[in-house]
């Protein structure tokens, strides 16, 4: 398998042309990249100018809040300190020691038990007055 001359010169010729336009697509990529380059820096240069001037508008931002109206958190603390003070009221009371002598107990209201204690009363009467009368008698004889 001799190459000869004419088939020789048209592998040549078919690579030369390859190499053309491998340069052609070389230079063509070559400047598609610059361009990109360029757009690219544009991009970063303006991304910066934005970054500068938000920068200056957050450095001169002036927020002014509105009067505060506190008076639902006074109302609201009132409130709390009145349930405060109505729950220290219902707590235990301090136990006072009181020694009385009744007739009549306070839980029982019943008017049998009146009648009972009335009738004892007076028979306690009674009998006092008897022994009283009985002791002066006595002394009167001796």
């Amino acid at each position: 398998m001799d190459l000869d001359e004419t088939s020789l010169k048209e592998i040549l010729q078919e690579l030369l042309e390859n190499g053309k336009t491998m340069q052609k697509v070389i230079g063509d990529l070559e400047e598609h990249l610059a361009e990109n380059e360029n757009q690219l820096k544009t991009l970063i240069e303006g991304n910066r100018e934005l970054i500068a001037s938000f920068e200056h508008k957050y450095e001169t931002i002036e927020v002014k809040a509105p009067p505060v109206d506190l008076s639902q958190v006074n109302l609201a603390i009132i409130k709390g300190f009145v349930g405060i003070n109505q729950a220290i009221e219902k707590g235990p009371k301090p136990i006072i020691r009181q020694i009385r002598f009744t007739l009549f107990p306070e839980q029982v209201r019943a008017p049998e038990y009146y009648h009972a204690m009335m009738r004892g009363l007076v028979w306690i009467i009674l009998g006092s007055l008897f022994m009283i009368l009985t002791y002066l008698l006595i002394n009167r004889c001796i």
